[in-house]
């Protein structure tokens, strides 16, 4: 089992930001809600492997990701639909458009499945950049875990704000999802983009909290709970998302 560490670094690192990644990192190998366990490893492994493939790299650089016809460089695990999603939310996700989507639904991709791996996919995001940024290898990935995905999608979930389904704020209240967003009546659209699997998004949201802040700080200006202020972290923030071409 993989035991995130940070101690032998000259750096130091916060215990909940420890704890935040391990219980994400240990969540990866586990089944799911629409995923197994071995599915989700492979769907992260590929995800790493995204960054080297030619094509992605060739459309990354060409003014349409469409004018590039090809192959994908792939681990040979997945369909050709998976890669194809896989590959372009890891490498270009700024040009992602409501077609290309359909497309993958129209070719046999579920929505609940194509959540579940976006969950999986973020999560390697965040913690390999995170290591990368204190220049460390990526963590090895977990052991998959045996057993099935509880398939359990939320009655309450629909087409309201996004390509996919999403479970807005005051329709969970006397679910057994009353508890996704801690009581909140509203919630900003990136923070309802996973609820269509619930687990996802609350797993992913436990390392926003810690390696960035509480949605409920973000407006504490009175109050600086980070080594660095509010300004500052914006700025960082802000300069990042222009990078990505991160419009939100």
């Amino acid at each position: 089992m993989t035991e995130i560490n940070y101690q032998d670094l000259a750096w130091p690192v916060r215990d909940e930001v420890t704890t935040a990644q391990r219980h994400a990192w240990e969540r990866l190998g586990q089944p799911g809600t629409w995923l197994t366990g071995a599915e989700r490893i492979t769907i992260a492994a590929e995800a790493r492997n995204a960054a080297g493939c030619k094509l992605c790299q060739d459309r990354k650089a060409a003014l349409s990701p469409g004018s590039v016809s090809g192959a994908h460089d792939h681990l040979g695990a997945l369909s050709e639909l998976e890669v194809e999603q896989i590959h372009r939310i890891f490498t270009d996700p700024g040009r992602l458009t409501r077609a290309w989507y359909q497309d993958l639904l129209d070719g046999g991709v579920e929505e609940e499945r194509y959540v579940e791996a976006v969950g999986v996919i973020v999560t390697v995001v965040t913690l390999d950049t995170f290591n990368k940024g204190l220049g460390m290898a990526p963590w090895p990935l977990p052991v998959a875990q045996a057993g099935e995905p509880s398939r359990i999608r939320p009655a309450a979930a629909k087409r309201q704000m996004a390509w996919v389904s999403t479970l807005a704020p005051k329709d969970v209240f006397g679910t057994v999802d009353e508890d996704l967003y801690g009581g909140a009546t509203e919630a900003a659209h990136i923070v309802q983009a996973l609820s269509l699997v619930p687990p996802e998004k609350q797993s992913f949201f436990g390392l926003v909290d810690q390696q960035y802040m509480l949605g409920t700080q973000m407006y504490d200006f009175e109050n600086e709970i980070r080594a660095i202020s509010h300004a500052q972290i914006e700025l960082v923030a802000g300069r990042v998302s222009a990078i990505n071409q991160c419009v939100y």
